[in-house]
């Protein structure tokens, strides 16, 4: 008999294909950690090159139009350039009008005849600490014994129970004793980790305000990344595919037919996206103004540019919009509704919006641009910014996974249809 034998040989082969896809499943998820942590370190630069980009993406199409009519490629930038700088400072001059009269609106809302059940409710929230201690010593004399008294009775040094007269009756409005009870006295070992733990805090949010200050200087460039976008964007458009490294051959052409079809992806996402996002804003700033919501008219400009993230947009606009209406009708009761009533129908504004994008806008605009189900854009959103980390990731999301759906198609799925074709002639 020969070895190995045959069934020596099949468990061979699938010994080392399962250890094989074991291994290649280690390296995609090395690979996937290994990108997130990169796009996480250096979003501070990449979340300006992005904005700038997609900017480029909408305003070339304009740059185009002034060239053909006659004003050079630098001229027709500038000409843009001036034209959004005048819009974005009759915005502010609006906006800044708008926060006016809000703030006013909160102000009247807030300024009401404080009740005696408030002031003692304010008085009591004051004296919380004393509070908390005299309810600890309520609990330690009506349990006395079991565990949670054995925890609230306070000893000395050497573990002797001390007197109501020596501890806790002394003390009764601060919180000074509970370290020296049995539960202070067990927790106390652990004030270093306490202390450790706090300090890591205290570094982590140091950490984030550099990288927060890192991305406010990105984003003061970003106009002038948007500048060579839009100056050198027919060059780049032209011959960017000279530029790949690889020798004129079938595969360099499939490359490059594949990146034109995901750049065409990119800018009809964009461009449907930012126009569906624009008439979300008007309808949510007009209604919520209609509303006589304070910062109506803001959260509607704030829908126009967080509107380009499908779904997270509206309900980072949500939110807020939500925590304004009910303090605001704490007040004053608009059309005689109670604040949850008011609350209410500021969802209902946010919700009637979101059909409208969802039945006529985004059918109508975006169409099929990208030809992804609502569903596996809610799971595409979740997924890259898991593994992109943050905004990028929410935003580059529905591009990214229309790329892979992209590259499966032209490489797998086509290519099955093929073979199988194949076959049925042969």
């Amino acid at each position: 008999m020969s070895y190995p034998t045959r069934f020596q040989q099949k468990s061979l082969w699938n010994a080392a294909t399962g250890l094989s896809i074991l291994i290649l499943g280690a390296l995609l998820v090395l690979l996937t950690w290994l990108v997130g942590a990169i796009f996480g370190f250096l979003q501070p630069v990449l979340i300006p090159l992005i904005v700038a980009g997609i900017i480029a993406y909408l305003l070339d199409p304009v740059v185009c139009f002034l060239e053909k009519r006659g004003l050079g490629r630098l001229w027709s930038v500038v000409t843009v350039f001036v034209v959004m700088l005048i819009g974005i400072a009759m915005l502010t001059a609006a906006v800044s009008a708008g926060i006016q009269r809000s703030r006013m609106a909160l102000k009247e809302s807030a300024a009401l005849p404080v009740t005696t059940a408030a002031a003692a409710e304010t008085n009591d929230s004051r004296q919380l600490a004393p509070a908390l201690a005299r309810a600890l010593h309520d609990l330690h004399k009506r349990y006395p014994s079991g565990l949670l008294g054995w925890a609230l009775t306070e000893t000395t040094d050497g573990g002797l129970p001390l007197s109501d007269s020596e501890g806790a009756e002394a003390e009764a409005g601060s919180l000074e004793f509970f370290w020296r009870t049995n539960g202070g006295r067990l927790l106390n070992p652990y004030q270093g980790v306490i202390t450790q733990t706090a300090w890591a805090w205290v570094t982590a949010g140091s950490s984030k305000v550099l990288g927060m200050l890192g991305l406010v200087i990105g984003m003061i460039m970003v106009p002038v990344y948007l500048f060579f976008f839009l100056k050198d964007s027919a060059s780049i458009r032209d011959h960017w595919h000279d530029y790949v490294p690889l020798q004129a051959s079938r595969f360099k052409t499939e490359l490059v037919d594949t990146l034109q079809e995901i750049n065409g992806y990119l800018i009809a996402f964009f461009r449907g996206q930012v126009l569906v996002a624009l008439i979300d804003g008007i309808l949510v700033g007009i209604g919520l103004e209609i509303y006589d919501l304070p910062y109506g008219f803001l959260i509607g400009i704030f829908m126009a540019i967080l509107g380009v993230i499908p779904y997270v947009g509206s309900i980072l606009c949500m939110v807020p919009a939500c925590i304004i209406g009910y303090l605001h009708a704490q007040g004053l009761a608009p059309f005689g509704l109670s604040p949850w009533a008011y609350v209410g129908g500021v969802l209902a504004i946010f919700i009637g919006v979101q059909q409208i994008n969802s039945l006529v806008t985004a059918p109508k605009i975006v169409g099929d641009s990208v030809g992804l189900h609502p569903l596996t854009v809610i799971f595409s959103m979740l997924f890259w910014s898991l593994v992109l980390g943050g905004f990028v990731g929410t935003l580059l999301a529905v591009p990214f996974t229309a790329a892979v759906k992209v590259l499966f198609r032209r490489f797998i799925w086509e290519r099955q249809l093929r073979d199988g074709a194949l076959e049925q002639l042969v």
